[in-house]
């Protein structure tokens, strides 16, 4: 049974100095043990020697150099007696590397010892779930007689232990303190919480003690260094540009690379994005550099002072560099065109044409000010002072602008540009001209349409025989119909309206709304294409004369427009 016990206690080593005395009461008795009441607040301390017979009235301060080995103590002093304990130091190990430790006299006759190097055992095991690690030395030990030290007289004081460093790098000064971990929740020390000191009696009851580190100092020789910076200039507000500081150790001998930070300011509005701040890296052998991305948020005076000082590092001193004269500029919005209307160029003659300006970018992001003017030129190159402005608008949000107002120029070449005004933050820009050519519709060349004029209907079987000759100059094939409208001036009661192409169907409300049209296609470029179609002409029209107009209607797509007309007349006999 006391062996099953003993095997669950030392499962957890913070646990275990309890343990001897567990042990002495179950083999020799109660009366081995002085009675002993918690009375006094102890100090674990460090001290600067290992021969200490006391704790220093305050932190020492350890002057050391790099490469060096020396040793220090850990003191308890004023303490209720003890019959363990389990402490944690800590240093940092970029610059101190803890390489052994061992126990000193405090406990008389040590049992159970563990010692632990950096998360190395180097004597039985290190506790799990605490603070070991890099840096870190843990040491524990109880007394195997199972009473308290100093005969179980308080107050004790002892030196419970040495550790043994080496200084692996300079920096002016660096700690040796007690880590805190929740594994540590059983502790001596009050506040802050779990702090890995623990001092104990023979029961195991933490006593109460408080605790002081110690300080480690170098006198460290830094480097003189520059720094210097630079942006890419000029720079449009809101567009943003790079920042970069070059810090460069200049010692005349040993020079070597500077670490560390560099912090960015500006003396104009503006923004660093994320930091003002970098962390620097190797140029070269002595010197480092670092980039940040800087953003203008307005013109200002047009400059803007881009300071960076050098934080500096163990072995380098801090610099700062003159300030670079970053210029502002005005942004420069895109702008484009897009003629709109009902046909591709070259546009027909009589169809309306409108200009739809695209404004881009600019600053800021949520849209520009100002207005866009539209102008029309009589020619394809927008030459300046031959325009005509069809339209001016105020931009609206999120750079919306409205098309122009339509125009109808008679057939010729034309441009339209866009011109926007800028405002205080972006410059004003103009669209590309964008050039079009409007031409004549499809229609009848030089007037020609033929017909018979002295109808017979016995020879001509009821049928007015039509040829139209017709010029197409679009650059697409359009399709043509022949609308002819004819009254007799004997009898005004008898008219006729047919619309023709291959064949002939009377005109319902209209050539668009008419159903059965065969149009007749002509190509596109075409300068005398004829056709001839044949219209049924009614008995009842004998021995009468008809007036009539023939207009040409086109069109490229589903809807017909009308263009040119001819207008005659013709008898009809029988």
């Amino acid at each position: 049974m006391i062996c099953k016990l003993y095997k669950s206690l030392v499962k957890n080593k913070r646990l275990i100095i309890s343990i001897p005395l567990l042990l002495a009461s179950l083999f020799v008795g109660s009366h081995v043990l002085p009675s002993a009441h918690a009375q006094f607040t102890g100090l674990v301390c460090i001290t600067d020697s290992t021969t200490a017979t006391s704790c220093p009235a305050s932190p020492p301060s350890i002057p050391v150099s790099t490469g060096q080995t020396f040793t220090i103590g850990l003191f308890v002093q004023g303490s209720d007696a003890m019959g363990g304990w389990d402490v944690y130091v800590k240093s940092d190990p970029a610059f101190l590397n803890p390489i052994s430790a061992a126990l000193g006299t405090l406990v008389a006759n040590p049992s159970l010892t563990s010692i632990c190097i950096n998360g190395t055992p180097t004597a039985g095991s290190c506790t799990v779930g605490t603070a070991n690690g890099a840096g870190v030395v843990e040491a524990t030990t109880i007394e195997s007689s199972g009473g308290n030290e100093c005969g179980g007289i308080s107050p004790c004081s002892g030196m419970a232990l040495t550790i043994t460093y080496r200084v692996v790098s300079a920096t002016p000064s660096t700690s040796l303190s007690y880590p805190t971990s929740p594994g540590c929740s059983a502790s001596s020390v009050s506040f802050p919480p779990n702090v890995c000191v623990l001092i104990a009696d023979a029961f195991g009851t933490p006593l109460s003690e408080n605790v002081q580190g110690a300080s480690v100092t170098q006198t460290v020789i830094t480097d003189p260094t520059i720094t210097v910076v630079s942006c890419n200039s000029p720079v449009a507000v809101g567009a943003g540009t790079w920042c970069t500081a070059n810090v460069t150790d200049t010692a005349t001998t040993g020079a070597t690379l500077p670490t560390g930070q560099v912090s960015f300011s500006s003396d104009g509005p503006g923004s660093f994005s994320t930091t003002n701040t970098c962390d620097l890296f190797a140029r070269s052998s002595n010197e480092s550099t670092c980039p940040v991305f800087f953003t203008p948020t307005a013109i200002g005076s047009g400059t803007e002072n881009i300071g960076a000082t050098y934080l500096g590092d163990s072995t380098h001193a801090g610099s700062t560099a003159p300030s670079f004269a970053l210029s502002v500029a005005k942004s420069s919005p895109g702008l484009a065109t897009v003629l709109i209307s009902a046909s591709v160029p070259p546009l027909p003659l009589g169809f309306p044409v409108s200009d739809q300006a695209v404004l881009s970018g600019g600053f800021p992001s949520t849209g520009v000010t100002g207005t866009v003017t539209y102008t029309l030129f009589p020619n394809g190159l927008c030459t300046a002072g031959t325009g005509t402005v069809v339209s001016t608008y105020t931009v609206g949000p999120a750079n919306d602008v409205p098309p122009s107002a339509s125009v109808m120029p008679a057939a010729g070449s034309y441009g339209f540009n866009a011109v926007y005004s800028g405002d205080a933050s972006n410059n004003a820009v103009t669209s590309a001209c964008e050039p079009f050519t409007v031409v004549p519709a499809p229609s009848f060349t030089a007037g020609k349409l033929h017909w018979t004029h002295h109808l017979s209907l016995s020879k001509n079987s009821n049928a007015q025989s039509w040829t139209a000759i017709v010029t197409n100059p679009l650059s697409s094939t359009a399709n043509v119909v022949v609308r002819i409208v004819g009254q007799s001036t004997t009898n005004p009661a008898h008219t006729f309206d047919v619309t023709c192409g291959v064949t002939c169907v009377n005109t319902a409300g209209g050539v668009n709304f008419t159903p059965g049209l065969t149009p007749v296609s002509v190509a596109a470029g075409a300068s005398s294409f004829s056709f001839t179609f044949n219209q049924p002409i009614s008995g009842s029209f004998a021995n009468e004369k008809f007036t009539f107009t023939a207009t040409l209607y086109w069109t490229t797509g589903t809807l017909y427009t009308p263009s040119s007309s001819k207008s005659g007349a013709f008898a009809v006999v029988s």
